[in-house]
């Protein structure tokens, strides 16, 4: 285990107990549950640092809710669970770095997986204006602003050539899935370093 020297901590049960404007706590619950499996199947423990590189460059000392052995048995399910677990780190991520949190959840091929956004602050842009028009009826809260895209996928344990082919498969979706000129962020989350990698389109 690498301990984190940083002082920079991520804790999954935010997930629970912080305002996702799209992800509920109960959800946000169920995907701190899926990583603090994955994350101890590869032998971590609580205060392990998750590299953060790519588009962005970080590191967190991660910390999670215990897990039981109730919580592996429900959690059986290997692929259903890295990309669960994926999802909830880079929820976390994506408010911590880019600044936005998960505002939607996308639909079957749109090319990503999350919309991001964040309450109107007066300044919005054409794309921005239009992408939160055709999705009003989705939203349903007159604040929210669309500000970009989120596409997420999870390794339990991989080298760097497993990191890099993935990042080049989904840049490859979330690009084809490009109908309003917005940000687009694809996050390869790979718990057995553990560590995000995080690209730009």
């Amino acid at each position: 285990m690498r301990e984190s020297g940083s002082g920079n901590w991520l804790d999954l049960r935010e997930l629970a107990a912080a305002d996702f404007p799209g992800i509920t706590r109960e959800k946000g619950a169920e995907l701190a549950q899926a990583a603090a499996v994955c994350l101890q199947s590869q032998g971590h423990e609580p205060g392990v640092t998750l590299v953060v590189r790519g588009h962005f460059d970080n590191a967190y000392a991660l910390t999670w809710p215990p897990v039981s052995p109730q919580a592996r048995r429900t959690w059986n399910d290997p692929e259903e669970t890295t990309e669960d677990g994926a999802v909830g780190l880079a929820a976390l991520l994506a408010w911590r770095e880019i600044g936005w949190p998960v505002i939607l959840r996308s639909w079957k091929g749109s090319g990503f997986d999350y919309w991001l956004g964040d309450r109107e602050t007066g300044q919005v842009s054409p794309a921005e204006r239009a992408a939160t028009a055709a999705l009003r009826s989705l939203l349903r809260d007159d604040n929210l602003i669309v500000r970009g895209r989120l596409e997420v996928s999870g390794i339990r344990a991989g080298g760097d050539a497993a990191i890099r082919q993935r990042v080049r498969d989904k840049l490859r979706q979330i690009s084809q899935g490009d109908v309003w000129p917005l940000p687009g962020f694809v996050l390869i989350v790979e718990f057995s370093h553990p560590l995000a990698e995080v690209s730009a389109v």
